[in-house]
């Protein structure tokens, strides 16, 4: 292995939910590796703001997760503009973290429909693709809480164990397709979505000190582990959920 495994020029990556966060570091970091990456985030002009700020290989792209039927426009969206996809990254979601007993019928509808529904037809819809060009990459975002539940946002918790679930068997199905499907389960991050838990950059270490590694995390720490497996340094690794956590769930 060497730094060329790492190099992804003439990739195409489709990374949603990417305007911000976790979604955002990671498709910086494909963009780093030489992808052209499409910006796929219910903040449209967020999107299209962030692939402005990469360059002209980046893409913006909106739509709502909720709506199964935007996975196939999505791809549709990524094919037309760089002409083949590649490298898909599932990191779109809807998280309520209230008590389960008070969750309405939408919220659970949604939480399924974005973060598990809309999930497997993207990979249905890419997997095409993937197999003409003879390689391919599927990433999950998946979640701790997925893996070792949560009664204040249960919903949210059963689809990211589903995502699990769906990693591994997806797996199975794409391996002889040199198609590698993982997940990245992230712990407690210091990104936009806890926006409110984390008012100044000393509160990831403050609030984090419980962690074995002392602190929150990044967006950019979940960007190393996904180049690797979106890259052919990580052709060997299929089927894997890598815990980034610092150690939280030891």
């Amino acid at each position: 292995m060497s730094l060329p495994d790492f190099n992804l020029t003439g990739r195409v990556a489709l990374v949603t939910g990417a305007a911000r966060g976790i979604g955002l570091g990671i498709a910086k970091a494909l963009y780093a590796a030489g992808a052209s990456v499409v910006i796929q985030d219910i903040e449209e002009p967020v999107a299209q703001q962030e692939a402005a700020a990469l360059g002209e290989r980046a893409h913006g792209i909106g739509g709502d997760a909720v709506d199964v039927a935007n996975a196939k426009k999505w791809v549709a969206a990524t094919v037309a503009k760089f002409g083949g996809l590649h490298i898909l990254v599932n990191n779109a979601s809807i998280q309520k973290n209230h008590d389960f007993f008070e969750q309405t019928d939408d919220e659970i509808r949604n939480q399924y429909a974005a973060n598990v529904h809309t999930v497997l037809r993207l990979c249905q819809h890419a997997y095409p693709h993937m197999k003409a060009s003879g390689w391919g990459r599927i990433l999950n975002i998946g979640s701790i809480q997925g893996l070792r539940g949560n009664a204040h946002m249960m919903p949210y918790s059963m689809t990211k164990a589903a995502i699990d679930n769906m990693t591994r068997s997806l797996a199975r199905r794409f391996a002889k397709e040199n198609i590698t499907v993982n997940c990245i389960a992230p712990g407690w991050m210091a990104t936009h979505r806890n926006r409110h838990d984390f008012t100044s950059p000393q509160d990831k270490f403050e609030k984090g000190k419980w962690i074995p590694v002392g602190r929150a995390g990044d967006a950019d720490d979940c960007a190393g582990p996904a180049l690797l497996l979106c890259s052919n340094a990580g052709a060997y690794m299929t089927g894997q959920t890598v815990r980034v956590d610092g150690g939280m769930s030891l």
